[in-house]
């Protein structure tokens, strides 16, 4: 169980996983980031399908990029407060979304 305590007053919130936190999170950054506006702070994986579309974007695809698209692997992104230098992540199977996802959270 994860308590977010706001320091505005409000009563605490509960969330049963990080998974939990990291969606809601996302649903308030997509509210705040309406439209066509990039979001500073995201967690994204995107399927196999779609690396092809990212890989054929950059003339010079990073080497998570690179990997994902060669060995036909999901891609994680993540943006901790800059939509312009995101981390790319092959989701291979040593990667640990879970502390991935905490990271990330704790950092948010």
């Amino acid at each position: 169980m994860i308590m977010i305590m706001p320091l505005d007053g409000n009563p605490a919130e509960l969330f049963e996983s990080y998974d939990a936190l990291l969606d809601c999170i996302m649903e308030s950054e997509n509210e705040m980031h309406s439209g066509d506006a990039p979001m500073d702070w995201s967690f994204t994986i995107y399927p196999p399908e779609e690396v092809v579309a990212l890989y054929a974007l950059y003339q010079e695809p990073c080497a998570a990029i690179e990997e994902a698209f060669e060995e036909d692997l999901p891609l994680i992104e993540v943006c901790t407060g800059d939509y312009k230098n995101p981390l790319y992540i092959a989701a291979t199977p040593n990667v640990d979304m879970d502390f991935l996802k905490k990271r990330w959270c704790t950092d948010y």
